[in-house]
């Protein structure tokens, strides 16, 4: 074992630099054929799959060519549009291109248009550099050394070429994305045609067709045999095993190795007004706070959870299929039942259209696990680790390692500090409140702090045996709100138990959580007192649950409607009041009502998260019939209805929310019909700004060849390009959510500095859900609260949004709302409120 707490740290970064090449030869760069004299065997180590389709794929492209040109000969004509260009390029490259990009579009579950898009910029990519070649071949040499040297992926490597070629003469227009997918099309109808390694299925989401590139059955059983583990994407950015570089620029952090270095830029998809609003705070000060509030978050050592990791590796082994856990197998092909109805029948019919996405989705269940517990184990022969991190446009931070604690229960409960701190009588309290609000059973996560260690208390025996052993004790802990978490908490509050407090030491993050982070931020900016108390802004000594409250209303609606609706109305209602309206059912429809979301999205969610887990479990032999029909359309109609009903709950409990995001909304239409972004600054400092144009769609008909009737058939594909107009509908939609991310970002940022004055250095954060090591976890609790009660204080985030959005208008005039009226909440207040983030 690897015990880096004593290894030198020449020989860390020796390691760091051998984990940073291993990240950079998953990618697809193995394949550079852009330099000369290699072939494409000779580039790294070809998956098998890949490299004995090759031939085949090869010999099916050289066919269709000749066929094409045999056609002309012939008949006379003209060559089909992508003749020219595909006749310069060497079959078995071509082949390989299209089976790497198939494997890409697989492993990244993209569309059959993006796969078609991302071959034909990879011919492009060919040609062009073919060309350059014979325009300058020392040009070519020199640039292929410099962009080689300097960057890592493909699509930087193009750009960088392309831009140094253009100023050496060589200018070559770009081509457009209908000619890209016209041009990749034979070579994709060759890879469907002449080998068994990728197919096309047809996933119907939300009533929209939609096809995908997947792996046929024979292909993915032996890719599950291979031990060998490759990946043909871009750079999987991973942990490192020394301290991410702190990040001194807008291009200066994370990893040692200056390609790696840059590909991660600290803002993600940042614009150019966004890139030098922030180098302009690099001109300010060394380190912006939100800056700071980064480079300490990605300071912190962590450590795998070898014990959950153990009890990972069973459930995976075992296959076990319980609560969000994603599944690995795909349920047993649907049949059809002797003696089966019409209906009966029709309905398996759909199920087995259905069947070939859910196998695709299990498929790409194994692969994402298989990759998780290889790095899971790589990363537990530390003894710490990190991850390095950057922000997204609206300050928002976001590990940049694949492999990270924003994930699910799963993956998130294989994270723990590095650091142990002492667990005494004073703070033993906190590990139970943690430990009951991962399990959550019966709710107990919305009861008092005291109830929830008493609950502890009471439940001591089952806690000891669920620790002792994880695996005859699974019915028990698996039925947990957060399964992997709650087991881990077993198992520290039993080391505990063993071995007293002078000897047990605590590696486990301990969470406290907002109250619907959305509602919070625009209670306390409006000083709404109702909401506020709903969401435990206001000190009282229950904890409020905002759900339930919602859930309460909703069936007080469905109530009134049995009595008085449409018969129609009635029958629905009826069936949810049946069904049960639980706080479970409204939840996520609540949590995004405050960012905007709207009574499509309520339902859209619903059949996510209730109707199509449903179906799961009938398609799984666990329940005999879904009860809300049989079909996707009538349980769609009982979505919808739902949601329709949840929207006016909302509207009706959550009073803050709709006036704020009015308000929001009306200036961003103002600017957009300007042809102008958002800028506004968070209470951080962080310079936010929201620039949306509008894509234009075009169908291009193509021939791909059939699998099923063996013939090429005439198909199209639907492609979307950008332009400079800026989409208002967009623009209207996006700024409220966008607005209270960044206020929930900077909630987290200033909570960071807050703790770094007070002490405290190990920090653990998922944007509303704030971690520290249980030794500090009282004073975090005060630093969360008082960044919070800053955060408003003195800042008002409408007068300060209303005045950048109107130094930026030219129609100063418009009808634009003036600062909502605030409500009579004492914000101080939140200080002394043991909820609001419990």
């Amino acid at each position: 074992m690897i015990n880096n707490m004593n290894t030198p740290m020449t020989t860390l970064s020796q390691r760091q630099t051998d984990l940073e090449y291993k990240m950079q030869q998953k990618g697809h760069e193995r394949f550079n054929h852009r330099q000369e004299n290699q072939a494409p065997s000779q580039l790294g180590i070809p998956h098998q799959i890949i490299t004995e389709a090759i031939p085949r794929v090869s010999a099916g492209i050289k066919i269709t060519l000749a066929e094409n040109l045999r056609r002309v000969s012939e008949e006379g004509g003209c060559h089909s549009s992508w003749y020219d260009h595909l006749s310069k390029i060497d079959p078995e490259v071509l082949a390989y291109i299209g089976l790497n990009c198939c494997f890409d579009g697989y492993v990244r579950q993209s569309t059959r248009a993006k796969v078609l898009n991302n071959i034909g910029r990879r011919v492009e990519h060919e040609l062009w550099a073919s060309g350059l070649k014979s325009y300058d071949k020392s040009l070519f040499t020199r640039l292929v050394k410099q962009v080689t040297k300097a960057h890592s992926s493909e699509v930087y490597r193009f750009k960088s070429m392309r831009i140094i070629a253009a100023k050496e003469g060589y200018k070559v227009a770009a081509w457009k994305e209908t000619n890209k997918v016209i041009i990749a099309s034979p070579i994709l109808s060759s890879i469907l045609e002449h080998t068994d390694v990728f197919e096309v299925v047809e996933v119907v989401e939300k009533l929209k067709s939609k096809q995908f590139i997947v792996m046929t059955q024979a292909a993915s059983d032996v890719f599950s045999q291979m031990t060998e583990r490759q990946s043909w994407s871009e750079p999987m950015f991973g942990p490192m095993v020394v301290p991410p570089a702190p990040w001194e620029s807008r291009e200066t952090g994370c990893y040692q190795d200056e390609a790696l270095q840059a590909m991660v830029p600290l803002v993600r998809k940042a614009s150019g007004e966004q890139k030098r609003a922030v180098d302009r705070d690099f001109q300010r000060s060394d380190s912006p706070d939100y800056v700071t509030a980064l480079n300490a978050l990605q300071a912190t050592p962590l450590k795998i959870n070898k014990e959950v990791l153990e009890a990972l590796d069973w459930v995976t082994k075992e296959n076990k299929r319980f609560g969000s856990f994603p599944e690995r197998e795909a349920p047993a092909y649907p049949r059809v039942q002797e003696g089966a109805s019409e209906v009966e029948a029709a309905q398996v019919k759909k199920e087995q259209k259905a069947w070939p996405s859910k196998r695709a989705e299990a498929l790409a269940n194994q692969r994402v696990l298989q990759n998780d517990l290889f790095d899971a184990h790589e990363m537990a022969a530390f003894d710490h680790f990190y991850l390095p991190w950057s922000l997204d446009f609206r300050g928002r931070m976001y590990p940049v390692s694949l492999f990270n604690y924003h994930r699910d229960d799963h993956i998130k409960a294989l994270f723990m500090f590095s650091n142990a701190s002492q667990v005494q009588e004073t703070n033993a309290g906190w590990l139970s409140i943690h430990l009951a609000n991962c399990g959550d059973f019966d709710k107990i996560s919305k009861a008092s702090l005291e109830d929830r260690i008493q609950w502890v208390e009471d439940n001591h025996d089952t806690i000891m045996s669920i620790a002792g052993n994880f695996r005859e004790t699974f019915d028990i802990w698996k039925s947990a709100d957060k399964p992997f978490q709650y087991l881990a908490a077993c198992q520290s509050y039993a080391r505990l138990q063993v071995e007293g407090y002078d000897k047990f030491e605590c590696y486990l993050p301990i969470s406290l959580d907002g109250t619907n982070s959305g509602v919070q931020h625009y209670a306390a900016a409006l000083r709404d007192k109702d909401d506020g108390f709903m969401v435990n802004l206001v000190p009282d000594q229950k904890c409020q649950d905002l759900y339930q409250v919602v859930a309460n209303e909703v069936t007080k609606q469905l109530q009134v409607m049995t009595k008085e609706g449409s018969e129609n109305d009635k029958a629905n209602a009826q069936r949810w009041l049946d069904f049960g309206v639980s706080r479970k059912a409204v939840k996520r429809n609540v949590m995004t009502f405050a960012y905007s979301s709207r009574e499509r999205g309520f339902g859209d969610q619903l059949i996510d998260d209730l109707m199509e887990p449903l179906q799961k479990q009938v398609s799984y032999g666990e329940i005999k019939e879904h009860p809300f029909g049989i079909g996707k359309y009538e349980q769609e109609v009982n979505a919808r209805f739902l949601a329709k009903v949840n929207y006016r709950a909302c509207q009706s409990v959550v009073g803050s929310v709709s006036k704020g995001m009015e308000f929001f909304q009306a200036y961003a239409d103002g600017l957009a019909r300007e042809n102008k972004s958002v800028r506004w600054t968070s209470p951080s400092g962080f310079p936010c700004i929201q620039k949306y144009t509008k894509n234009m769609t075009k169908r291009v008909r193509i021939f791909l060849f059939d699998r099923a009737a063996k013939c090429i058939k005439s198909t199209r594909v639907n492609l979307s390009e950008y332009t400079d107009i800026y989409d208002t509908r967009k623009s209207r939609n996006g700024i409220a959510p966008n607005v209270i991310h960044s206020q929930d970002a900077a909630h987290m940022h200033l909570s960071i500095l807050e703790g770094l004055a007070n002490g405290i250095t190990d920090f653990f954060m998922i944007h509303d859900s704030f971690a520290t090591t249980i030794d500090r976890t009282h004073d975090f609790y005060h630093c969360i609260r008082n960044a919070f009660v800053n955060m408003y204080e003195d800042h008002c985030v409408f007068e300060h949004f209303e005045h950048d959005c109107r130094q930026r208008l030219a129609d100063v005039a418009q009808d634009l709302p003036g600062v909502p009226t605030k409500g009579s909440l004492d914000i101080q207040a939140v200080r002394e409120s043991e909820y609001c983030f419990s």
